[in-house]
């Protein structure tokens, strides 16, 4: 087991202004570096600066940051839901160092999804059916993980378009790897 233990912080966010939210800084007591290149691969989507050394990610509308000295949370609705949190990145990141023999480690930086080519890929109507104004509205949420592809209704209906969709989905699929 790498982490054993940690200082827990839970602070409101100075993040949003739109709501009221906390985010969660769990200092650790050991250096996390060896372990980010597993975990980049085993995160979909996350972006890893290995010169750094940082990895970030966003999963189910949180972001996540993994640095050697700490791992924080943010966009959480109560300290319940931040020791939640915490304690799954801690067992993902132990889960990962115990496994690490068995994963390859991904020292490369992975770019984050570009609205233009999302946008390229939907139906391009602007018929809001989605609840934006526009299909390029939607490929800027889709890029920053706020929505998910079923909100596009032409897209997930209409069988022209399902080689679209299944590229849009592999593109912007986040998925928690299996503890």
């Amino acid at each position: 087991m790498l982490i054993q233990s940690f200082r827990l912080e839970v602070e409101t966010s100075t993040h949003s202004v739109q709501e009221f939210e906390y985010e969660a800084i769990a200092y650790l007591d050991v250096d996390l570096s060896p372990v980010l290149p597993y975990l980049n691969a085993r995160l979909s989507r996350g972006v890893y600066l290995p010169k750094r050394p940082v990895l970030s990610w966003r999963f189910e509308g949180h972001n996540i940051g993994f640095w050697p000295d700490r791992i924080a949370v943010e966009h959480l609705h109560s300290r319940a839901e931040a020791d939640e949190w915490v304690a799954r990145l801690v067992a993902l990141v132990n889960d990962t160092w115990q496994k690490r023999d068995q994963i390859e480690p991904d020292h490369s930086t992975h770019e984050r999804l570009q609205p233009l080519q999302l946008y390229r890929l939907l139906p391009g109507t602007n018929c809001k059916a989605c609840g934006e104004a526009s299909c390029f509205n939607l490929a800027l949420k889709l890029a920053a993980g706020q929505v998910g592809l079923e909100l596009c209704t032409p897209l997930a209906q209409d069988a022209t378009y399902a080689a679209r969709w299944q590229q849009l989905a592999s593109l912007i699929a986040t998925r928690w790897p299996a503890l």
